[in-house]
């Protein structure tokens, strides 16, 4: 007579009827993953609740990548372009033709300063004024969730741009989904360090949503990273439950 082991599988299947259910609340089966959000869990508390990356870099972690995107005398627009540093730096080391858009009127003089062409004004309604296919590429970097029409200002930017470049943070990420489901409340983690009254992020989104919008506006896909644990990566469709960001480089 054999002896049944006594070890359980590490990975055992969703309890039965749970994609039923999961169906009837209007969540697809892909993020169902119960077992692989478990053992995310399981190797925080073995290895440490902190992220590889404690301390923000002085730059964004786009930006190194949006450098090797752009190729020499490109012209660039950057939606939401701050202070302009994203634009100095491809001014000087892609001799890219530049200009932003930004709505804080501070941060719109420093860029004047700095030698940065840059409108002072709305973001949604500034992109009207532009042409079809005026710039080579057009930047909205971790300014997505921020719109109030977030979709229009997608497809504005596939309009007046011949490719755009596209990064915000992914809501799914693990510790937002434990946060909100354990907590009970908003949560707050590095990526998203608001609280629920101060934050600017009007229309948060995963990853998945983002594919969502792409398959259905038949949108192509050029290049397509994730920053996992403070760790630029190749998007893999894993990364909806791990990046903590993602960026996209996206043409018609």
């Amino acid at each position: 007579m054999t002896k049944k082991s006594s070890k359980q599988n590490s990975s055992p299947t969703l309890i039965p009827g749970i994609e039923q259910f999961l169906d009837k609340l209007g969540v697809p089966t892909r993020d169902g993953d119960f077992d692989t959000l478990r053992n995310m869990v399981a190797d925080a508390l073995k290895n440490g609740t902190q992220d590889a990356m404690e301390a923000p870099p002085p730059y964004r972690w786009q930006d190194k990548l949006i450098e090797k995107m752009v190729p020499q005398g490109a012209s660039v627009l950057d939606v939401g372009c701050g202070e302009g540093d994203l634009l100095v730096r491809l001014s000087d080391t892609r001799r890219a033709k530049v200009q932003g858009i930004e709505l804080n009127q501070e941060m719109t003089m420093r860029c004047i300063e700095r030698g940065i062409p840059t409108y002072h004004g709305d973001l949604e309604a500034s992109l009207k004024n532009f042409q079809d296919n005026c710039f080579d590429y057009v930047i909205l970097e971790e300014t997505l969730q921020t719109l109030n029409h977030p979709i229009d200002v997608l497809r504005e930017l596939m309009r007046i741009g011949k490719k755009a470049v596209i990064s915000f943070p992914n809501f799914a990420h693990w510790r937002v989904r434990l946060a909100f489901s354990l907590g009970g409340r908003m949560p707050k983690t590095e990526s998203l360090p608001n609280t629920w009254y101060n934050t600017p992020n009007i229309h948060l989104c995963s990853v998945n949503d983002f594919m969502d919008w792409v398959a259905a506006d038949k949108v192509k896909i050029l290049e397509a990273w994730s920053l996992v644990s403070g760790t630029a990566e190749k998007y893999t469709p894993e990364h909806n439950l791990t990046a903590e960001q993602a960026l996209f480089l996206v043409t018609k």
